[in-house]
């Protein structure tokens, strides 16, 4: 047998083995589900139909509807597993990582240019959490990388996780304890928990295991050299002032003299530091404009770095201010194996087998995305007492999670395949405490993010078709940063001093200039003459640009070109819009990218290219090939909606800016800026932990009404217009408007109602798909 042939079989063998083990795993926890619901007198609901499931199960695990292909495809499946086979298959697409990402990103609240982390952190924090799910990462192994993160942010994306609550050790603490042992102790960062067993000195000994870890500016290297070289200029210039030397031998009077000169010299002495100081503003100014393209990028773990006690603390087991040693809260010890840091202990300790907290409240958090509610709820909350609606199923569950090896495609797999998930919804309310018997899923709204990616789905014939521009501009983002980090560690601190110099006088020379436009635009603010203020502003940007350009001239590309000598690669100097055939860096890519961020339009004239750093513009045949890539799927996408061979050029074009437009959320920054529609239904700000609001607004009706959404969703190129399109006959046209906005066709009764508007004056096509999107059997997951 051939080694392919062969390969392939072992694959098919696999792949049968694991949807056989699937298919078991759904009929233990069937078979205990039914145990429950004879012994509380229940009967499960009854199961769905292929229409509803189909929706059902696109939006749970890819995070949107359907395409009408899509539910096509499966719909006129006669396979007797074609569900098993649909769940396998969506679990292995991105539409997978994109909507996990989502549900991680609001748990984790991951911000990809907020404040806290930064946007260089906040992009590589946020391509750390969608590669762990490309690559389907045990979730013990996510939850440790994360917990454990050292580094820098283009090496580990990780580190996000501290830089997140940077500066604030003991939140970070707290979130870590309820975002993954599901247990609140924030009330124990003051006082004993009140309602809970944990106490103040509990909560410190546990934050003592991450207090050590520092996520301060990026400080270092060349460039703290550089500042260390400053501050030891201004200790030589205070030094040159030698103190009077006192002894016993000394008269009232020679010592009373002794004790003026010292006073004296002592005053000069700071004088002489202070005016080193003050000519060495510029310079420090120059450095940390240079710092700031790298900030919030590192984090270390410190061992010198020790926690202690508040000084109000009050209990008798302890001094105020005392050190606290790190101990573990509950379960075994988290002993410091040979070659591992206190930190690395900590993070295993936290993602151990043996940790009943960590494992239950993993086995809840999956089962509640597929069910919409926790055996155990609030799931943040656990306690000693605290009773799972169905303690064997929780037992089981937290087993099942373990012998998996925390796979979560797998669990969810198990719970995709489960007779109660494919029965009808509950639309009965549950009350906090009243125990469900999940009979079938939990009716639900859409979130923000299903609700975009929904609309992007009847915009976008492959809604899933990654943009690679935006993906780019995010890795960039972050290599920049390592270029200019790497660029300046490959100066000695005398460079950087120098150049930073030389800066310095740029900044010097034009300080009075800058310092009276700002007073002068403060003067027109409150004359409120807008007229002088944007003139007088934009003097002022001009100003700046040419100062922080300096900073280019004299630091970032000396820097650069020291990096290529040292990398062995001739430094090639570039201007915009070179001659053909010089190598140019991407607009979006690299440095010039990052400086012009960071200096607010900056004048950035020369770049230089550095492979493994910034991404080479595509010569014409690469962007020719790539086009007909893009243009061989459009093609294949107008066969199948029938358009003439005429009309496709006007496709491509629509198809080109739809993927440039209207992309999913999980493509998009975390979260999406205000104002866009994502907030508008709900997205979290992600300042706090599952912070979304589910519950419709007057802001939302109007953002549909008045924004450019409906004109996208009905333009003739979208996915739901070409459907319809396609359609013959007017009764065609309504069925087609259905299926792809419900997956399904609509009913008897629908069509009288439809028919009674039309007699009523809503007569297009835009009146009922207006209509149907605003319903509940759009807005939730039936």
């Amino acid at each position: 047998m051939r080694p392919f042939a062969l390969l392939s079989l072992l694959l098919i063998t696999a792949s049968a083995q694991a949807a056989g083990d699937a298919t078991s795993a759904a009929r233990a926890i069937d078979a205990l589900l039914e145990k429950d619901w004879k012994k509380s007198n229940v009967k499960g609901n009854p199961e769905v139909d292929d229409n509803t499931f189909v929706r059902r199960i696109y939006l749970d695990i890819t995070g949107r509807i359907p395409t009408t292909r899509e539910a096509e495809t499966f719909l006129s499946s006669q396979a007797p597993d074609k569900r098993a086979k649909l769940i396998d298959h969506l679990l292995a697409t991105e539409g997978y990582v994109q909507h996990s990402y989502n549900y991680w990103a609001d748990v984790l609240r991951t911000q990809t240019n907020g404040n806290q982390t930064g946007a260089i952190t906040g992009a590589a924090y946020s391509n750390f959490i969608k590669e762990s799910l490309r690559k389907n990462k045990p979730y013990d192994q996510f939850v440790r990388d994360m917990v454990a993160a050292q580094g820098e942010a283009w090496d580990n994306g990780a580190i996000g996780y501290y830089m997140r609550d940077r500066g604030m050790p003991l939140d970070n603490m707290a979130n870590t304890a309820r975002v993954f042992l599901g247990t609140r102790v924030e009330c124990a960062q003051c006082h004993n928990h009140p309602f809970d067993k944990w106490t103040q000195m509990q909560f410190f000994q546990m934050a003592a295991f991450t207090y050590p870890v520092q996520t301060n500016d990026y400080y270092g290297g060349s460039s703290e050299g550089a500042r260390q070289m400053l501050r030891d200029r201004e200790k030589a210039a205070r030094d040159k002032f030698v103190m009077p030397v006192m002894n016993k031998k000394m008269t009232a009077e020679e010592r009373a003299r002794a004790k003026r000169d010292a006073e004296q010299i002592g005053k000069q002495a700071r004088l002489a530091g202070e005016a080193v100081r003050k000519e060495n503003r510029y310079v420090e100014e120059a450095l940390t404009d240079v710092r700031n393209l790298m900030r919030y990028t590192s984090v270390n773990y410190q061992d010198t770095r020790k926690l202690t006690l508040p000084h109000d603390y009050q209990y008798s087991d302890a001094k105020p201010r005392s050190r606290v040693e790190p101990a573990t809260m509950f379960g075994h010890a988290a002993e410091v194996k040979p070659g591992e840091t206190q930190l690395q202990a900590y993070a295993r300790w936290m993602a151990s087998k043996d940790n009943d907290r960590f494992n239950k409240v993993i086995a809840n958090r999956l089962w509640k995305r597929v069910f919409g509610l926790a055996l155990i709820e609030p799931l943040d909350e656990i306690m000693d007492s605290t009773v799972p609606m169905n303690p064997e199923l929780q037992a089981h569950l937290e087993k099942l999670i373990v012998s998996l090896n925390y796979d979560m495609k797998a669990y969810l797999r198990v719970l995709y395949n489960t007779s109660a998930y494919q029965r009808q919804v509950t639309r009965e309310e549950i009350a906090p405490g009243i125990v469900y018997h999940f009979t079938g899923p939990i009716l639900r709204r859409m979130t923000a993010e299903q609700m975009w990616d929904s609309f992007v789905t009847l915009i976008n014939p492959n809604p899933d078709m990654p943009n690679e521009p935006l993906r780019e501009a995010f890795n960039n983002r972050i290599l920049g940063a390592k270029k200019i980090s790497d660029s300046m560690e490959a100066l000695t601190p005398e460079q950087v001093l120098a150049g930073a110099e030389k800066s310095g006088k740029k900044y010097k020379e034009q300080a009075e200039t800058v310092r009276d436009l700002q007073t002068k635009i403060s003067e027109a603010r409150a004359k409120e003459d807008k007229e002088t203020v944007t003139k007088l502003r934009d003097q002022l940007s001009k100003l700046q640009r040419e100062t922080r350009t300096s900073v280019n001239q004299n630091l970032i590309l000396p820097g650069m070109k020291k990096l290529a000598s040292d990398l062995g690669v001739v430094p090639a100097v570039l201007q915009p819009g070179g001659k053909d055939g010089a190598q140019v860096v991407a607009a979006s890519g690299g440095m010039d990218m990052m400086m012009m961020a960071s200096m607010a339009d900056g004048d950035v004239k020369d770049k230089i290219f550095l492979p493994g750093y910034d991404t080479p513009r595509k010569s014409r045949e690469e962007e020719k090939a790539a086009q007909a890539a893009r243009e061989e799927v459009w093609k294949e996408e107008a066969n199948f909606y029938g358009l003439p061979e005429k009309q496709q050029r006007d496709y491509f074009r629509a198809r080109a800016e739809q993927i440039r437009n209207w992309v999913r959320s999980a493509e998009l920054e975390s979260p999406a800026p205000r104002g866009h529609y994502l907030r508008e239904f709900g997205q979290s700000d992600r300042e706090s932990i599952e912070n979304a609001n589910h519950e419709a607004s007057v802001p939302q009706a109007l953002a549909m009404m008045n924004g450019q959404l409906m004109p996208q969703i009905l333009h003739r190129h979208s996915q739901l217009m070409l459907t319809v399109a396609k359609a013959q006959y007017p009764d065609d046209k309504v069925e087609a408007i259905y299926k792809t906005v419900l997956s399904r066709k609509p009913t008897v009764k629908e069509k009288e109602v439809w028919m009674k508007a039309q007699e009523q004056g809503l007569t297009t096509i835009e009146d009922l798909v207006f209509s149907l999107l605003n319903t509940q059997q759009f807005i939730f997951i039936q």
